[in-house]
C-alpha cells in the first residue's frame, strides 16, 4: 500500500509538471509567432508608407506601424533569450517606434514627409525584411521539432553576458541560437540611419545604483539575505554572470533546496541591491486568495526595510498574484520607487521580485506645496470623467525628471483612467487606463 501510495504522488507530481511545462511552452512559442507576425507586419507597413501619395494614408501607415514594433518589442520582451541577446535586433524595433510615432503625430496635422526622411524610411523598411526573413527561418526550425522553448530556456539559464571574471560562459550550440546569431549578425550590417533632428532626444540611461562596487562574495551574500537563508544545503550559491545592463548586475545563483528550486538574484554591482529574483518551482494548485498574496508581498517588503509602501496594482494569474507598490512619502505618492513582488498562491511564498526603479531612485525628496488649488487642477480634467478627490503624487519623464502632480481617478462607462495634472502649472501631464485591480507603473 505504501509503494502505491508513494507511486502515485510521484505520478502526480510528473504530471503537474508536465502540465506547468506544457502551459509554459504554449506560452512562448505564442509570444514567438506573435513577434514573427508583428515585425511582418512592420515591414508591410513601411512598404505602405513608402508607397503611399497621400499624408493621410502616410500617416495612417506609420501610425499602423508604430502599433506592430511595439507589440513585436514586448513579445520579444517574454521569451527567454537572456544568454543569446538580441540587443541589434531589439535597438532596430525602438528606432523605429520611435521614428514611426513620430511622424504619425506629426502627420495626423497633414504634414508630409522629407525627402532625407523617406531615405530613412527605405532603410528601415529593408532592415525589416530581413529580419522577418530570419525570424520566420527560426520558426521553421521551431516547428520542425528541433527544439523546444523549455529546452532551450533550460540549456541557456545559467548563461548570461560573461563570467564574473569576463571570459565567455559557453552558450550551447543549436539551430536556434545560430538562427538568432544571424539575426543578430545581419541586422549590425545595416547602415544606421542618421535620426538626428527627426527624433526627439532619446532617454538617457537609467543611473547606476548609489554606493560602493561590492566583490561577488558580498553579491551573494546579499542574494542569501534577502530570501532569508544562512547558508545552502549541498552545492554553494555562487554569481554565474556580470551582467552589463543598467545598472550593472550580478547574477547568482543558489541552488535547489528546502523544498524550493533553482533561485536566480541579480545584486547590483555598485551599492549591493538586490535588483530582481526569480524562483522556479513549479506552482501548484492555489491554497491562499490574491488579497491574501498581498498581505504576504507586503510584509515580505517591510521585512527586508521597504518602508512605507503603498499597494498601487494587483493581478492574478496563472497561480501566481502580481503586487505593485510605491513608496509613501507625507501623503504623496512617488511612482518612481516602485516595486513589483510575486507571489505563488499555492504555497503563499514570495517567488518574484523586482526592485530595480527603487533601488535606483529611492530617497528622500524635498518639494514645495503645490502652486495651485485641487479645484483648479480639476478644471484640466475632462467634464465628461466623473473623478473623485486627488491625490498629489510624483511622475517621472524619459529624462527621469520628476514632476508633482495631482492623480485623478475618473470613469467613462465601465473604464477607468488616471489623470495626472502639474500641480505647479495645471497641465494635463499623463493620462492612464487602469484595470479594476490597479494601474500600470510610471
Amino acid at each position: 500500500m505504501l509503494v502505491l501510495f508513494l507511486g502515485l504522488a510521484v505520478f502526480r507530481e510528473y504530471r503537474l509538471r508536465r502540465e506547468i511545462e506544457v502551459r509554459t511552452e504554449n506560452q512562448y512559442q505564442r509570444a514567438f509567432q506573435e513577434v514573427i507576425y508583428h515585425v511582418d507586419g512592420l515591414e508591410h507597413e513601411l512598404g505602405k508608407a513608402l508607397a503611399a501619395g497621400s499624408a493621410t494614408q502616410t500617416a495612417k501607415a506609420f501610425a499602423d506601424a508604430w502599433r506592430h514594433s511595439e507589440s513585436a518589442r514586448s513579445a520579444i520582451g517574454q521569451l527567454p533569450v537572456g544568454s543569446v541577446p538580441l540587443s541589434a535586433t531589439e535597438d532596430f524595433i525602438g528606432r523605429v517606434a520611435a521614428f514611426t510615432y513620430t511622424l504619425a503625430q506629426r502627420g495626423a496635422s497633414g504634414a508630409s514627409i522629407s525627402e532625407r526622411e523617406w531615405t530613412i524610411l527605405r532603410d528601415f523598411q529593408r532592415q525589416a525584411k530581413f529580419a522577418a526573413d530570419e525570424l520566420a527561418g527560426v520558426g521553421r526550425a521551431f516547428s520542425a521539432g528541433a527544439l523546444r522553448w523549455t529546452d532551450f530556456q533550460r540549456d541557456t539559464m545559467a548563461a548570461a553576458a560573461t563570467r564574473p571574471d569576463g571570459t565567455p560562459t559557453g552558450v550551447p550550440s543549436n539551430q536556434v541560437t545560430k538562427g538568432f546569431k544571424m539575426l543578430e549578425d545581419g541586422m549590425t550590417r545595416f547602415p544606421s540611419p542618421d535620426l538626428e533632428g527627426v527624433l526627439p532626444p532619446p532617454r538617457k540611461k537609467l543611473p547606476q545604483v548609489p554606493g560602493p562596487a561590492v566583490s561577488t562574495d558580498e553579491a551573494v551574500r546579499a542574494a542569501l539575505d534577502f530570501l532569508g537563508l544562512e547558508t545552502v544545503a549541498g552545492r554553494r550559491a555562487r554569481v554565474v554572470a556580470r551582467i552589463p545592463s543598467d545598472p550593472e548586475a550580478y547574477r547568482v545563483e543558489i541552488p535547489p533546496g528546502r523544498g524550493r528550486g533553482t533561485v536566480w538574484v541579480d545584486v547590483s554591482v555598485k551599492g549591493g541591491r538586490v535588483l530582481w529574483m526569480m524562483d522556479e518551482s513549479p506552482i501548484g494548485p492555489a491554497t491562499i486568495t490574491p488579497a491574501m498574496a498581498e498581505a504576504v508581498a507586503a510584509d515580505f517588503l517591510a521585512s527586508r526595510g521597504f518602508e512605507n509602501m503603498r499597494r498601487i496594482s494587483r493581478q492574478a494569474y496563472q497561480g501566481v498574484a502580481v503586487v505593485g507598490f510605491a513608496h509613501e512619502q507625507d501623503g504623496v505618492l512617488v511612482y518612481p520607487d516602485h516595486v513589483i513582488v510575486r507571489v505563488a498562491l499555492d504555497s503563499g511564498s514570495v517567488d518574484g521580485f523586482e526592485g530595480t526603479n527603487y533601488q535606483v531612485f529611492h530617497r528622500a525628496r524635498r518639494y514645495g506645496a503645490p502652486r495651485i488649488t485641487e479645484g483648479e487642477a480639476r478644471a484640466a480634467v475632462n467634464p465628461r470623467l466623473e473623478v473623485g478627490g486627488p491625490r498629489l503624487a510624483i511622475i517621472m519623464d524619459d529624462f527621469y525628471r520628476e514632476t508633482l502632480v495631482y492623480e485623478f481617478r475618473g470613469a467613462i462607462d465601465d473604464e477607468t483612467y488616471l489623470v495626472y495634472v502639474n500641480a505647479d502649472t495645471g497641465e494635463e501631464e499623463k493620462i492612464k487606463r487602469v484595470g479594476p485591480e490597479g494601474v500600470e507603473t510610471l
